[in-house]
């Protein structure tokens, strides 16, 4: 499994300053963003390719790699959720109007990131399984065309 981390190794988001995970928490958000994106490009994918998928592919297998992707899309929006909520307490930290204990936002902070890594790494292994999938399916069609032309 691959460790995505956007950060320095050690106790950083423990000894960092509240400007700087307020960028690595900016970094995440953005990151989210697109991964979201290109979840729904997936999910527009299989939907393209369905019929010619069901050729290749047990129904049964599609409908679970649907519903995969549909729980990594609803995660995927939950922990977006989740850190623009966490950037807003780093600004209320940043202009001292948070007021409870920063040691708890910063043991979420890492929470947050563990949570993102896990995400990151399902998205990382459906998006491989859908390539490979759509891949198979582009080079038949590929050797169809070719044939037919000679």
């Amino acid at each position: 499994m691959i460790n995505y981390r956007n950060r320095p190794k050690g106790n950083y988001i423990k000894d960092a300053n509240w400007n700087e995970l307020y960028l690595l928490s900016e970094k995440w958000k953005s990151d989210l963003e697109f991964y979201l994106y290109e979840l729904n490009f997936l999910e527009t994918l299989i939907e393209s390719h369905f019929s010619e998928l069901l050729l290749t592919e047990n129904l049964d297998e599609l409908r679970e790699l649907q519903i995969e992707l549909y729980e990594l899309k609803n995660q995927s929006e939950y922990l977006l959720s989740y850190t623009k909520n966490n950037l807003e307490c780093i600004v209320d930290v940043i202009n001292n109007v948070y007021i409870h204990e920063t040691s708890s936002l910063r043991i979420e902070n890492e929470q947050l990131e563990e949570n993102i890594v896990r995400f990151i790494n399902a998205e990382r292994e459906i998006k491989k399984f859908i390539f490979n999938m759509i891949k198979s399916i582009l080079e038949n069609k590929k050797s169809r065309k070719f044939w037919m032309f000679n």
